[in-house]
């Protein structure tokens, strides 16, 4: 969280900085940032979890985090190759599981709690971002995701508040790697020359079963804020 927190803090400070400059005279404030043909920068944000597939009647979505950098690469005006290099939170809660957990101490009893389930990935959306508008502009995103499984957590939270983990059989086994379908909109804004920001609401739907036998899916929907720096300018 506070790595979310200084990229979001470098974000609002280069916004106010980059506003108070004063722009070149002869820079067409409609065409600023038209000139560059990449993007690069600093993302991050929150996202809402859940998974499809489980058979299980009460399934609660979980809300994670995810930051990163990004990668844009301009065919024309209109249309971008989007890239995001992320570490990203995923997971789902089970309301009301009953199995055998072990308690504070260690001693194993028959349990009916909230089970949580944390998937944390090295996650790459790429997509074709497409852009209506100058300065600023409408965007629509569709393309994949793929990701790759970094750490896998299943705990509960008992009564005095300590989270618990345990190790359930139908539980562990997930793959290493994961993939599906990326799609959402968000807007983009030139602050200046070099700097623009941008907002994407992205929906990651997962393809690949996380486990061998299971039809358990991930999905995702994403909240992402980013400021980029634009270079390599195009020829005329």
């Amino acid at each position: 969280m506070n790595k979310l927190k200084l990229i979001l803090t470098a974000f609002v400070i280069v916004c106010f900085a980059t506003k108070s400059f004063p722009q070149d005279k002869a820079e067409s404030k409609t065409n600023l940032g038209s000139d560059y043909r990449w993007e690069i920068g600093l993302n991050g944000g929150v996202n809402f979890t859940n998974v499809n597939g489980f058979n299980h009647n009460n399934i609660q979505a979980r809300n994670g985090r995810l930051y990163g950098g990004t990668l844009i690469y301009h065919f024309s005006k209109m249309f971008a190759f989007k890239t995001d290099i992320d570490f990203e939170n995923k997971g789902w809660t089970l309301n009301s599981y009953t199995a055998d957990l072990p308690d504070i101490n260690g001693n194993i009893q028959n349990l009916t709690t909230n089970l949580n389930q944390e998937l944390d990935y090295f996650d790459i959306p790429a997509f074709l971002h497409i852009g209506f508008g100058n300065r600023f502009k409408f965007d629509l995103n569709l393309g994949s995701y793929f990701a790759f499984l970094m750490n896998n957590r299943t705990f509960y939270t008992d009564a005095t508040g300590k989270e618990i983990d345990v190790v359930l059989n139908e539980l562990s086994n997930y793959k290493s790697f994961d993939f599906g379908l990326t799609y959402g909109a968000g807007i983009d804004y030139v602050l200046s020359k070099r700097i623009s920001v941008g907002f994407d609401v992205l929906v990651e739907q997962g393809l690949a079963p996380l486990q061998e036998g299971s039809d358990i899916k991930n999905q995702s929907l994403d909240f992402d804020i980013g400021i980029n720096y634009l270079f390599h300018k195009k020829k005329k």
